[in-house]
């Protein structure tokens, strides 16, 4: 693997790193950090404003996102030569952080993410059922370690600021407009300038808000889930929880994530729901199941967002692709998508790379993007999504008898073999051609009427 920041992606573009002076010509404005400029794995952390070039209108490329997704294109494309800005809404890349942090061992594996971004890791699981049933799975290796989000994009973002990609924080972008052979993309500003750069293409990697991907004629993702999570200060787990049940998180599940950051232990608790009130339910499982590290009023400081469960009609057209929680390349069992996301940046950075080797940015050209990114991640999503809409209809007795069917050593022994963080396609697979779990999972189907 080569020692460049941006190698750590994986970008096989072609083009060498380039130089200070290359970069300082390309750089419509930069940030920089507020700290020491030290190692890729470090937290040099971007702040807006604190130091400026002077800003060009035009580039070749504009991402609208700085996270992971937006973060991966940016670097990809700018080692590939390509003058790139990045628009990112926040004042600081990676905050507030809107994710637990839970990143599969072979996604940590490949992309060669620091140990010093890891404040957690799973080796187990214990499920729990509405009715107390409890199956856990164990492995040998960890399945997945959880990563200090902050810390984490910004690490990316500091890749793609190597490569030669600029930044420009606290730019929420406004608007989207064809404009003759480029994009017109309108960012307002704190202060309340509203600025307007150009671009031949645009990657959308601004999250699950559909507004720019509606204007732009690619549609919105058809479901979302509601998400809350926080964080409790203290111990008690010996790995992650998983909590099911209509009353827990209807239509989705709880969770809980031991973990450590700056030498003390803290819970992160979280909810996923079809539910609109879904920080009322993590309030409720706090209470019910940490009732000890709530502070005195009982009341819990969250953060709630959305998670889209099912991708749009498209995520291609002229000029521009989606990526990330923007084209809901989301797993649809669990709502984890840093990894999908990341997959399919690399995609469209390929495929934007080849649109301007060939100078065609027509809707038709960069379709193949689509294509790819669902070659790669579709029929995960889809099987994915078949177990979410059975699961959906399941009562809390049907949870109940899965778990204690899960807990057979035959059968546990089994799903052991095809358990796999990233990757859902084969233990789904094996639950529907599997008789006895097969029978309780599909039982709603003929038990009752359902337009779950």
């Amino acid at each position: 693997m080569a020692d460049s920041g941006y190698a750590y992606w994986g970008s096989n573009l072609g083009r060498a790193t380039k130089t200070n002076a290359e970069r300082e010509s390309q750089s419509a404005f930069m940030l920089s950090g507020n700290a020491a400029e030290t190692g890729a794995g470090e937290d040099r952390e971007p702040t807006a404003g604190a130091r400026s070039l002077e800003m060009k209108a035009s580039f070749d490329v504009l991402v609208i996102g700085g996270g992971p997704a937006g973060s991966t294109a940016a670097t990809h494309l700018a080692a590939e030569g390509l003058a790139v800005g990045v628009l990112e809404e926040h004042a600081t890349i990676g905050e507030p952080v809107d994710c637990t942090g839970v990143i599969g061992a072979e996604a940590c594996d490949r992309f060669a993410i620091p140990q010093e971004l890891i404040v957690g890791s799973v080796g187990a699981v214990t499920i729990h059922s509405p009715g107390g049933v409890t199956a856990t799975h164990r492995s040998s290796q960890p399945m997945a370690h959880v990563v200090d989000r902050g810390k984490f994009d910004r690490w990316i973002a500091r890749q793609a600021q190597d490569a030669g990609a600029s930044m420009l924080l606290s730019a929420r972008v406004t608007d989207i407009e064809y404009d003759d052979r480029h994009l017109r993309v309108v960012c307002q500003r704190p202060e309340g300038e509203r600025q307007t750069y150009r671009a031949a293409v645009v990657i959308l990697a601004s999250g699950p808000r559909f507004a720019l991907q509606e204007r732009l004629g690619l549609g919105v993702c058809p479901l979302l889930w509601k998400s809350a999570h926080a964080e409790l200060p203290g111990d008690g787990l010996p790995h992650p929880q998983v909590y099911l049940g209509r009353e827990v998180a209807p239509g989705a599940f709880g969770w809980a994530v031991p973990i450590r950051r700056d030498g003390r232990p803290w819970v992160r608790v979280g909810v996923n729901s079809h539910a609109a009130d879904v920080q009322r339910y993590l309030q409720k499982l706090c209470a019910e199941r940490f009732p000890h590290l709530l502070p005195g009023d009982g009341v819990v400081q969250s953060r709630s967002w959305v998670i889209p469960v099912v991708p749009p009609p498209t995520t291609y057209g002229e000029r521009v692709l989606a990526v990330g929680d923007a084209a809901g390349q989301v797993k649809s069992t669990s709502g984890g998508g840093i990894y999908f996301g990341i997959l399919s940046a690399q995609l469209a950075a390929e495929t934007v790379a080849e649109a301007f080797r060939r100078g065609d940015f027509r809707r038709t050209a960069l379709a193949v993007y689509e294509k790819r990114w669902r070659a790669r991640l579709g029929l995960d999503l889809k099987i994915g999504t078949l177990f979410r809409r059975l699961f959906t209809r399941m009562t809390d007795r049907d949870m109940d008898d899965l778990l204690r069917a899960l807990r057979e050593e035959e059968v546990s022994s089994q799903v052991s073999e095809k358990v796999s963080f990233d990757w859902h396609r084969e233990l789904v697979l094996f639950v529907l051609k599997h008789p006895k779990l097969a029978r309780i999972l599909l039982r709603p189907l003929w038990d009752r009427p359902s337009a779950a």
